[in-house]
């Protein structure tokens, strides 16, 4: 079992730069990463896991260790995670 998990869409499937979860998903995988997919329905109102998590209904977010979510606009999230900045909330 990973240290961190992302929170991504159920339907990432296309696997282009279009797709906000995959550009996080690709950008962990390119480093290394690991982590676990933890899958979230289409409809942003069904999503009261990922608001009580981060505050807010949108995806990707990552989940830390010690709980607490990361959430940016998938392109600084995908930067960031090449960078080797550590996760966490954005500065």
């Amino acid at each position: 079992m990973a240290d961190i998990k992302l929170h991504r869409c159920s339907y990432t499937f296309l696997h282009t730069d279009l797709d906000a979860c995959w550009k996080v998903q690709r950008a962990l995988d390119e480093q290394g990463i690991a982590y676990d997919v933890v899958k979230h329905g289409y409809l942003k109102g069904k999503r009261p896991e990922i608001v009580a998590l981060s505050g807010q209904k949108l995806l990707p977010v990552i989940e830390l260790p010690d709980g607490t979510a990361y959430r940016e606009e998938s392109s600084a999230m995908a930067a960031r995670v090449r960078s080797g900045e550590p996760l966490g909330p954005a500065a």
